[in-house]
């Protein structure tokens, strides 16, 4: 009896105990939170959050989480914040501040696409207050921004090669010509085909800027710089400059593109060219893609209006892309119509076909190739040689290219062209060939 009214007493009394510890307990926690909350309120940001360090036995509470999280983000520490906000939300989803923290704090630790799933929550549930709806949106738009800033770039390359060019003027091999009713005739120097050595300094860059997640607009120039040793009447710089607007639709990227190409021969501006482009490329596969495009445009000839023209030009093809291999297989057919009728002998029918091909060999070797056949058919007869003009031309480049490191690269290029006519002035054989070293940044 005695023993059993002692258990008892033992009983009570650690019960008592154990209850007057729990209420200590949680008096301090109470007091733990009110001292944060104060701290907070006068933005004694990096204080409170030390002091919750010191009391990560509450870890977990989602009110001791909430402060948390809060004078973490103030003090500058997203990751922390996130953790502390997660588990709140985890333990209250219906807490709705402590989810626009969630989202403020993905921002600063840039996981943004999880700001923007997190705010889209908040905006589509309906229990959530308006005021938590019109913050969630100001979120969203902050955080959509800053994917569009963050997807900004620019990038530049600078190139120089050292070169030698078998046929600079793409002249003929012939030292006589024929010409109907007036006899054969003696070619001077200038028409036959010139060999020199040259220097090529090339600079490209390309800004780009999205709009949203699915589309963007992007600038773009290259400029090449051809200077040879002796044919100087044959310097020349060509620049390339283009605009162009982009959206992706589901597997399809569509594309509008204007272009203006300045030609400046000996200082002297020789021709320009201009062109707007809209297109697209479907992908069927994450290997496999075909692509189309329409191009309008204009040639000006500064020198001589009856190569002045307009054209327009329809492309075709598909590409495969691998692992290590990209190849492309394309048909294009472009017409080009004399701006006067005295250029009519100029106006010609371009159809053509291409392969491209390109492998990595190995981690810094790439080595890549093209090949192209044209058919090229002139609309009237030649005021010279009284008969309509029809040329084939053969095209051949290749290249191997070493990168040194991820700014610096090395390559040798080689390119041959020969091209076939029924009037023997026009025929020539063409082969380049450089080596280069381009850097980027």
């Amino acid at each position: 009896m005695i023993k059993q009214a002692f258990l008892i007493f033992l009983l009570g009394y650690f019960s008592f105990i154990s209850l007057n510890v729990k209420a200590q307990n949680n008096i301090s926690y109470v007091k733990l939170l009110g001292e944060l909350q104060y701290l907070i309120s006068q933005k004694h940001y990096d204080e409170a959050y030390k002091r919750s360090q010191k009391n990560y036995k509450y870890l977990g509470e989602p009110d001791f989480d909430y402060l948390l999280g809060v004078s973490a983000l103030n003090s500058g520490l997203s990751a922390p914040a996130v953790f502390a906000f997660e588990r709140v939300i985890e333990a209250k989803p219906q807490w709705y501040e402590a989810r626009l923290y969630l989202v403020k704090s993905y921002i600063a630790a840039n996981n943004l696409p999880a700001a923007n799933s997190q705010a889209s929550v908040l905006i589509n549930t309906s229990a959530s207050p308006e005021r938590v709806k019109v913050a969630a949106r100001k979120l969203l738009e902050t955080s959509q921004l800053k994917q569009r800033l963050a997807g900004r770039s620019y990038n530049q390359n600078v190139e120089i090669a050292y070169g030698m060019d078998g046929n600079v003027n793409a002249g003929t091999s012939e030292d006589t010509i024929l010409i109907p009713n007036l006899g054969e005739f003696l070619l001077s120097p200038a028409s036959k085909s010139s060999d020199d050595n040259y220097i090529k300094l090339n600079y490209k860059g390309r800004y780009s800027h999205p709009l949203d997640q699915r589309s963007a607009l992007s600038l773009g120039i290259s400029t090449d710089w051809y200077k040879f040793n002796e044919l100087s009447e044959y310097d020349r710089i060509n620049t390339n400059i283009t605009g162009r607007y982009q959206q992706q639709l589901e597997q399809t990227l569509w594309y509008v593109q204007a272009g203006i190409t300045p030609l400046l021969l000996d200082g002297e501006l020789y021709r320009t060219e201009t062109s707007l482009t809209a297109g697209a490329s479907y992908e069927l596969d994450k290997q496999l893609s075909v692509f189309g495009s329409l191009t309008l445009g204009a040639m000006n000839n500064t020198f001589d209006e009856k190569l002045d023209n307009s054209f327009y030009t329809l492309n075709i093809g598909a590409s495969y892309l691998s692992k290590r291999w990209y190849q492309s297989v394309s048909a294009n057919f472009k017409n080009e119509s004399a701006n006067i009728n005295e250029g009519d002998f100029n106006a010609r029918n371009i159809s053509g076909v291409y392969y491209q091909v390109s492998a990595l060999l190995a981690q810094q070797w790439q080595l890549s190739a093209q090949t192209g056949y044209q058919w090229i058919e002139y609309q009237d007869d030649h005021p010279l040689f009284l008969q309509t003009r029809s040329d084939n031309l053969l095209i051949l480049s290749s290249s191997v290219r070493y990168l040194v490191n991820k700014s610096l690269a090395l390559q040798l290029a080689l390119n041959y062209q020969d091209k076939t006519s029924d009037i023997s002035l026009f025929e020539y054989d063409r082969f380049d060939t450089n080596l280069s070293a381009s850097y980027s940044f």
